[in-house]
């Protein structure tokens, strides 16, 4: 499931709380939010991106600072999901 933290879609995460995944269907990159406190689903979707530029932008003003490997992780994804580099 796309909320576990077991969930293989895992791009990068940005910090304790923040992380980018791919979508099950291979669709959009979505960045999502630990809850506090143990839950069964402890992943929390905040938004949904088909562009890379987009969703870098969102990701650097919600963490301001992100982990370098996540961020390069980022920037090797294609310009559009399911599109070309």
């Amino acid at each position: 499931h796309e909320t576990s933290d077991h969930y293989m879609g895992v791009i990068a995460h940005l910090g304790p709380r923040h992380r980018v995944i791919v979508c099950k269907d291979d669709l959009q990159w979505i960045v999502q939010r630990r809850k506090n406190g143990g839950a069964d689903r402890p992943w929390r979707s905040l938004r949904y991106f088909r562009t890379r530029e987009a969703l870098m932008r969102f990701c650097a003003t919600l963490c301001g600072r992100i982990d370098p490997a996540a961020w390069a992780a980022l920037a090797a994804l294609p310009d559009i999901i399911g599109g070309s580099k």
